[in-house]
């Protein structure tokens, strides 16, 4: 498996790809605003590897043509052409800014979370960019439990 987890741009196809990225820990820019050509540019001069369902797209060398349409399927597409360990990394980003998140105290963001939150998890997280907090619920546990059952 490769160590170092790769850069991706999405294009606006793919942003249950794109979230789904970013929860494993991936840089994965996206922005649904912006057409395949403008996509191609801004991911040529960030180095990123694009990811797209546009077949106009799919002889460009840095580019990944994503033939399912599901985002199982596509996830598994990823891996095969650019492998990575998708636990490595996971629960590491932001999966609405793509910003890192930052280990944080709960006594600082006490007032910004739910009681039984702040009773219940000793380790939050905030996103470095948009300020949005995370923490251990049960959403994480079905994040893993469906890369178990992708085979990942």
């Amino acid at each position: 498996m490769i160590e170092e987890t790769p850069r991706f741009a999405a294009d606006r196809m793919l942003g249950r790809l794109a979230r789904w990225l970013r929860l494993l820990g991936v840089d994965v820019a996206y922005s649904p605003s912006l057409g395949s050509a403008d996509l191609l540019k801004s991911a040529r001069a960030e180095h990123r590897i694009v990811l797209t369902r546009d077949k106009r797209l799919r002889t460009a060398p840095d580019v990944i043509y994503l033939a399912r349409q599901d985002f199982r399927g596509q996830l598994r597409e990823v891996l095969a052409r650019a492998p990575f360990d998708p636990r490595r990394r996971a629960f590491t980003r932001c999966s609405l800014c793509n910003c890192e998140l930052i280990e944080v105290a709960r006594e600082l963001v006490a007032r910004r979370i739910p009681p039984y939150v702040y009773a219940a998890h000793e380790r939050l997280a905030e996103c470095a960019g948009c300020g949005r907090l995370y923490w251990g619920a049960t959403h994480r546990d079905r994040a893993l439990s469906e890369l178990t059952a992708m085979g990942l």
